[in-house]
């Protein structure tokens, strides 16, 4: 006869409350071994005991109890559950990786290939030439997003696309802030998810600007053809955290890329610019 255990014993081994185990049970997740019928008390066996943690697993990387759902009724292969968590992990490693260069605390550079996610943008061209010029117009660009009643992309950060070059002379560049998709309307712009070669670097502006002639240099060397125009990205900076002097901040330089040979991408691996192949 196999093991049975109360709820109370579940609840216990699991870290979970009552409240959690019949939530689960309401949602299709989990059934019972046994229920007495005389008394309606629930018993449960090591399977259920196994599965509950393995809910719980899901539920601490931040998955919901739908999501969970997808997974056992598609025997383990959902589509979505899969992009879900390869969104999940591309957001862990970004923070990882901006982390990491912080606490190394020294002028750092970090080249990889990297896949930029499509975009719905509420986005406007300007003109200058400082940085100070730059910091400026997106700060002001994201008050007419506030104003709008736009929802920002929390996944996402606010990016600079210059159209000439990346010099401290007076040239276009167009300032973009990533929307929820539900924002969409006629006076967003859309950008399609592509393969991008992407520099990140830690440091004030000064170090950003180095950056961009060894960003222009590896590209050549590697052979890559762009497929569009820079983008400077900030993943921490005066816009988004005050909190940071200049000389901690981190930012990412990318720009579109032709699609690679599966050539271009057994080379690239072997240099480890692409990752988790």
């Amino acid at each position: 006869m196999k093991k049975l255990f109360t709820v109370g014993q579940v609840c216990k081994c699991c870290g979970v409350s009552r409240s959690t185990i019949l939530r689960m049970e309401n949602r299709g997740l989990l059934s019972p071994a046994r229920v007495d019928e005389n008394t309606g008390y629930r018993y449960y066996d090591i399977y259920n005991v196994t599965k509950i943690l393995h809910i719980q697993m899901f539920l601490n990387m931040g998955l919901t109890y739908d999501d969970a759902y997808s997974y056992y009724t598609s025997n383990g292969k959902s589509p979505e559950l899969l992009a879900a968590l390869e969104s999940r992990l591309a957001l862990l490693t970004r923070a990882y990786e901006e982390m990491k260069l912080r606490m190394d605390d020294k002028q750092n550079l970090r080249l990889e290939i990297i896949k930029l996610p499509e975009y719905v943008c509420y986005q406007k061209e300007f003109k200058g030439a400082s940085w100070s010029e730059k910091y400026r117009d997106m700060y002001n660009l994201f008050g007419e997003v506030v104003e709008k009643g736009y929802r920002p992309l929390l996944s996402e950060r606010l990016f600079v696309i210059h159209n000439n070059d990346w010099s401290e002379k007076e040239n276009t560049y167009i300032c973009c802030v990533p929307l929820e998709p539900s924002c969409a309307d006629e006076s967003t712009v859309f950008y399609p998810s592509c393969t991008a070669f992407s520099v990140m670097c830690y440091g004030n502006y000064k170090a950003i600007s180095k950056a961009h002639a060894e960003f222009d240099e590896k590209l050549r060397a590697l052979g890559l053809k762009p497929a569009g125009c820079k983008r400077g990205i900030g993943i921490v900076s005066g816009y988004t955290g005050k909190e940071f002097s200049q000389e901690k901040y981190v930012s990412r330089l990318v720009v579109p890329i032709e699609d690679l040979s599966d050539e271009d991408i057994d080379r690239l691996s072997r240099s480890g610019l692409i990752k988790n192949r």
